[in-house]
Formats: structure tokens, C-alpha cells, sequence
């Protein structure tokens, strides 16, 4: 759109706003604040503006706990989050000059009879809507519109609980709500809690916060009126946005508990999008490496740093789980079978979207017993990792978040085929939902394409394989090899299609393993499961990491007191390499594995045999990983973790702003 507003600019800066489509959670954008009122964003402070908004004529809800404004005009809703403390006061401050100046001490008693009429309206509108919709759908049977239907009773449900609420309210002559949103019998207005059931029907609308506008003498809705504010309040736990998105949560489970310790730690953490350093090192060719190894494992020959990537196996092993969080909680929230397995199954394929831009380099291979973390509030994960075994390097690991887990262990073994390298994937991925649904998932081989001309590029080619192991219901997806005439265009597709027990197809998939997952509900519509987030400008210079990526060896200060001394961000040839310095990295990749090779002759000759910190070897099946999360007897490491932080905050007192004692401290816990 041209520039939204001739007035003088007023405020402008970063922030994240929520993107249209729930899965894609919020992308980076530049918001600008005119003189007249109109709030806009762009992508770039110059590139064209997306969308803009009357904040005279607009609700604004924040939370300050969660630094969230939400600006809604009616026919328009931004979802922002704030990048600090600072910022949030700062917009907030800005937005309030433009709306009613309500303060606590002037909100005078809410007119109850002009919100029953309003509701009433509201009624009459939702039952000609449903009427409307249930004739189209008796026509046209469509799952949208069903769904639509159905959302449209359980707020009428809603509304009548609040009709009910409000009679006993006006019978009592209570006046206890006013436009503040203050709590009334569990009913509030703008900071409060209608119902967990009635706020995530709202959600399709508002998908963070109810607000309810005022009425005016005659039961109107007065939008010439200047805007209102209503802020969420800050002692209600998860305020409204807890409403909505966590309906489920006990505040009693102490998983949930643990979660808002991370969310407390690691609030304002803002990840980098962009590396120290663009790409270094002279690309040595791999074709030639590779012609001077016929016959040998790759994992046996030791290649030059600037092979590598700045990331090791057990942060690529994290990169798969970028929208695990979403995807996965979508899956244990699904309502049948099918559903459920076509989530999993998305976030199956969304793992290798990462991978579109790799074409050479490798990661770093960890060093035996190095571990990786990624615990992020702000997408609801937990995951770590392990190497367990040294030659063949075998990577074990975990993940959780809200109704899932992921347990997952293996190897990959090569291939060499002149014009190509085949990466064959070893193991076995293990997905659990708390609806009690257990899947197993195999995974297809990987080919790098061109080594010894032409443009290189990674292809995924072969049979994916769900199954739920509870009912046998099983999903194939095919990743499809490109076709030789076909030229980019014809990569990177993949169709899939689902299975029940008796073998009868019972839904089918279609789309791109590095753009997005689609459920074809029949011949004209597709419904979108997944679709990859944007990926930074020209990732050529950066080893073609994803925003994801550029943030997995980043210590950021809510874990900086956290990760134990065997991280893989505490490598010091890896972070050189980050860093730029080619020459300190080779040195250091080569100290280190000189001194690994000691080690292991050291055990060799004791005749010992080393034993994983974090996980240990499970039951030999099918169905299971080889190896299993967890030490016999010993707490985990998320319990670890937790421990490790509490007497991080007992003890930093005695380390005072010394670095050395801090990091002193982290490596005696750990230990």
C-alpha cells in the first residue's frame, strides 16, 4: 500500500507482530506511528506499508507481563510484541494519547441494560448467520463451514451464560464491572475471564485478548467515540492470553510450573538474525575428498573446517523441531485420528525446510558426550541432546512441550555415487501425545546433488513413513526426485496419503518439503497444515540458515547461567568459526580431536567404556529408540537444569560480577 498517512510521523521502530495464520506465530516488523493517529507496519523501514489502522477508532488492549499491545479497529486486528520493557512503555504511552482519557478514578458503573441489548442484537445476528451457513452447507457440505457453525452456537452458549450473569446482576443491583475491565463474579470486560471455553471461540477473531466495547445510551456501539484502552491485569496469572492459549492447564502440574520459571528467565531474550560473520573459508571441493576415499566412512576421515557450517549435529538435530511447538500441540488438541496423525506427519516434513539452502558444508560432528539445549519460552520447547556414541556417531535426544514428546536416536551412513552423496538416515523417531497416541517415524534418504558440476543442491528423495503404533493407522509420504528436464521447479515436492487399519485411504496430502503441507479436502480446496516462515535475504552469505538457526548457537542471558560446560555453543573452534576466524578454528577443531583421540585410547587401554550422561540404551525394538532419555536412578537433565539455576540464584552472591566464579560456579553444578 502508499504511505498511509500524510501527517507527521510520531513514533516509529522494531517490533514483532503476530502474523495472520496461527502457526506462523511472529515475524519482525517495522511499525510506525503517525501524528494523526494511524498506526502501520512494513516489513523494512523502506519497504511499502502492509497494513494501517485508525487508532482513534480502534481498541487497545495490553499486557504488560507478557509486553503485548493489541490494536483493534473491528475490521482489523495487530497482535504486537514488544521487544523490551522500554519499548512497551514507550508505544503504549503513545497509543493512550489517542484514546478516551478513562482513568480508574473517573470509570462510572457500567450500563447493564445496554450490554443485555447489545447481546441481544449480537443474538439475533449470530442465529441468522448460523441459519445462512446451515443452508449453504446443506447444499454444499464443506468441514470450514460445519466448523464455522460450530463455533457460532458455543458463542451463542457464551452469550447466554452472560445474559444469564447480567440479569442476576441488574436484579441485585451490583454494579461491580465498570469499563476498567475489574473482576465481577468471574465476568470481566478487557482484563478478566469470560470462560476458557468462550475466549478460545473468541480467539478466531482476537486470538489473545476478549475485548468488549462499551454501549452508549441508546445500546449502540459508539465508534465515533475516541478509542478505549483496556489493560489486561497483571496478577491474574496467565491473564487472558493464558485464557485462550493454555484452557487446558493445571496450574497444579509441575511440568506447567517449570514452564513459567523458563518464561519468568527468560523474558526480553531478543535472538540475533543475522551471524557474527558471513561465510568463511575457500569451499574446498568434496568431490575431491571424497574420490580420495573411496570405500570409507565419512564419519572415520577428518575434513578441513571449511567443510563445516558454524553448528553442530546435535543443534541440526534441534533445527526439526522450529514448529514442533505448533504443530505438535495442534496434534494432541485434534479431535480424531486423522487429524492427529496429518499434524504429526506436518511437522515430520517441516524438519528438513531447513535444509533448502545446504548444498556442501556439514556440521560440526560433537565430540563424544557433548550435549546441546534448546529450551525456548518463546516457543514452548524443551529439547536436548546427546552424543552417545563415537564412531558410528549416534546422536540421542528429547523433546517436549504442551501434550507432546519426542524421543529420538540414530545415525546417518553414506553413499557414494560419483555425481552424488547419498545420506542414508538410521534410527527411530518415537512421537507421543498425551491423547495416549504413540508414532513411529522413518525417514527417507537425503542426496547432495552436482559434486562435480554444476549448481549444488540437497535433495530428500524416498518414503516417509507414520505410524500409529496404538491403531495402526498409518501415513506414507512421498518425497519425490526431481525430474531431469524438470529444473528447479520440479524439486522438493512430496505427496502423502493416510491409511486406516484395514488399509483404506482416509485422507490425502500434497505439497512442498521447503514451502508448506496441505490436506486436500477434495479437487478445488486445500487445507493448509504448515507453511515454512520466510527465510532471511540473500542465505547464500549466511551458510543458508534459517532466523532458527542463526539463534541455535547464540548464548543469550536467560541461559548463559544454565547450559552445562559440555554445550555445544561453549565449542570454541565452532564459535570461532562463527566468529570469522578460519585459521583459529582449524587449529582449535584439530586440538580438540587430538586430545578426544586420547581420551579414548586412555579408556581403551583401562578397558573402560563410556557411559552417556543423559540417556541410556533402551529395549531393543521397532517400535522404540535405541537410545532412551533419562539415567537409571539419577535425576534428568531437565531436573538438572532446574537445580543448576536455583543454586546458581543461592550462590551468586558469593561470585559478586566475576565472570571466572560464575562460570566456576555453572561447571561445579553441572558436575
Amino acid at each position: 500500500m502508499n504511505e498511509p498517512s500524510k501527517a507527521k510521523l510520531l513514533h516509529s521502530g522494531w517490533v514483532l507482530k503476530k502474523k495472520k495464520k496461527k502457526i506462523q506465530g511472529y515475524a519482525r516488523r517495522w511499525l510506525v506511528l503517525y501524528k494523526d493517529g494511524t498506526l502501520a507496519y512494513a516489513a523494512e523501514p523502506d519497504r511499502p506499508f502492509r497494513g494501517a489502522i485508525d487508532v482513534p477508532h480502534a481498541s487497545v488492549s495490553s499486557d504488560k507481563r507478557h509486553g503485548t499491545v493489541h490494536v483493534d479497529s473491528g475490521s482489523n486486528v495487530f497482535h504486537l510484541k514488544m521487544l523490551n520493557d522500554a519499548d512497551f512503555e514507550t508505544w503504549r504511552s503513545k497509543l493512550r494519547t489517542f484514546l478516551h482519557p478513562w482513568s480508574a478514578a473517573e470509570q462510572s458503573p457500567m450500563d447493564f441494560k445496554s450490554a443485555m441489548q447489545c447481546l441481544e442484537r449480537s443474538d439475533d445476528l449470530l442465529r441468522s448467520s448460523s441459519d445462512t451457513l446451515s443452508g449453504v452447507q446443506s447444499m454444499s457440505p464443506s468441514p470450514q463451514i460445519a466448523g464455522v457453525i460450530t463455533a457460532l452456537k458455543q458463542i451463542q452458549g457464551e452469550h447466554s451464560v452472560i445474559h444469564h450473569t447480567l440479569q442476576r446482576q441488574i436484579r441485585s443491583g451490583d454494579s461491580s464491572v465498570s469499563r476498567s475491565g475489574t473482576p465481577m463474579s468471574g465476568l470481566a470486560f478487557g482484563g478478566g475471564t469470560v470462560s476458557a471455553a468462550g475466549l478460545a471461540v473468541a480467539s478466531a477473531s482476537t486470538p489473545e485478548d476478549a475485548d468488549f466495547f462499551d454501549a452508549n445510551d441508546n445500546g449502540d456501539f459508539d465508534f465515533d467515540y475516541d478509542g478505549v484502552e483496556y489493560q489486561i491485569e497483571e496478577d491474574h496469572g496467565h491473564g487472558v492470553r493464558g485464557a485462550i492459549e493454555d484452557e487446558d492447564e493445571d496450574d497444579d502440574d509441575e511440568s506447567d510450573n517449570e514452564e513459567d520459571e523458563i518464561v519468568n528467565t527468560a523474558k526480553n531474550v531478543t535472538y540475533r538474525r543475522e551471524l557474527p560473520s558471513p561465510i568463511v573459508g575457500e569451499e574446498v571441493s568434496l568431490f575431491s575428498m571424497l574420490k580420495k576415499n573411496v570405500g570409507k566412512d565419512l564419519s572415520t576421515i577428518s575434513f578441513p573446517v571449511s567443510f563445516n557450517c558454524p553448528l553442530s549435529l546435535l543443534q541440526a538435530a534441534a533445527e526439526e523441531y522450529e514448529y514442533a511447538p505448533e504443530l505438535l500441540e495442534l496434534a494432541a488438541q485434534a479431535d480424531n485420528g486423522t487429524d492427529r496423525i496429518l499434524q504429526v506427519g506436518a511437522w515430520a516434513i517441516s524438519g528438513y525446510a531447513s535444509t533448502a539452502h545446504r548444498s556442501s558444508r556439514k556440521p560440526f560432528n560433537p565430540l563424544l558426550g557433548e550435549t546441546y539445549e534448546c529450551v525456548r519460552a518463546d516457543r514452548r520447547l524443551h529439547f536436548v541432546a546427546e552424543k552417545v556414541v563415537h564412531r558410528p556417531p549416534i546422536v540421542a535426544s528429547y523433546a517436549f512441550g504442551k501434550g507432546w514428546k519426542v524421543s529420538a536416536s540414530g545415525t546417518v551412513k553414506n553413499k557414494f555415487w560419483g555425481k552424488s552423496l547419498e545420506l542414508i538416515a538410521e534410527g527411530t523417531t518415537v512421537v507421543e501425545l498425551d491423547t495416549g497416541d504413540v508414532y513411529t517415524i522413518s525417514k527417507p534418504s537425503s542426496f547432495m546433488r552436482n559434486l562435480l558440476a554444476g549448481n549444488k543442491y540437497l535433495e530428500h528423495v524416498g518414503e516417509m513413513v507414520i505410524t500409529n503404533v496404538k491403531t495402526n493407522e498409518r501415513l506414507a509420504v512421498q518425497f519425490k526426485e526431481s525430474s531431469m528436464f524438470g529444473g528447479a521447479a520440479s524439486r522438493n515436492h512430496i505427496t502423502g496419503i493416510v491409511y486406516d487399519a484395514n488399509g483404506t485411504e482416509t485422507a490425502t496430502l500434497k505439497g512442498k518439503w521447503d514451502e508448506q503441507v496441505a490436506q486436500q479436502i477434495d479437487k478445488d480446496h486445500l487445507k493448509v497444515l504448515w507453511e515454512a516462515a520466510n527465510m532471511p535475504p540473500n542465505p547464500a552469505v549466511y551458510y543458508g540458515f534459517t532466523y532458527f538457526a542463526m539463534s541455535l548457537n547464540q548464548i543469550t542471558d536467560d541461559i548463559k547461567d544454565a547450559i552445562p560446560p559440555t554445550d555445544s555453543r561453549l565449542r570454541p573452534d565452532q564459535r570461532a568459526m562463527e566468529d570469522g576466524d578460519i585459521d583459529a578454528a582449524e587449529s582449535l577443531k584439530q586440538t580438540l580431536e587430538d586430545r578426544q583421540r586420547e581420551r579414548r585410547k586412555a579408556m581403551e587401554d583401562a578397558g573402560e567404556t563410556y557411559r552417556p550422561q543423559w540417556f541410556h540404551l533402551g529395549p531393543q525394538e521397532a517400535t522404540a529408540p535405541e537410545w532412551v532419555y533419562g539415567t537409571m536412578g539419577e535425576s534428568d537433565y531437565f531436573q538438572k537444569r532446574k537445580n543448576v539455576i536455583h543454586n546458581h540464584a543461592k550462590w551468586s552472591e558469593v561470585a559478586g560480577s566475576s565472570p571466572v566464579l560464575v562460570t566456576f560456579f555453572t561447571f561445579v553444578y553441572w558436575v
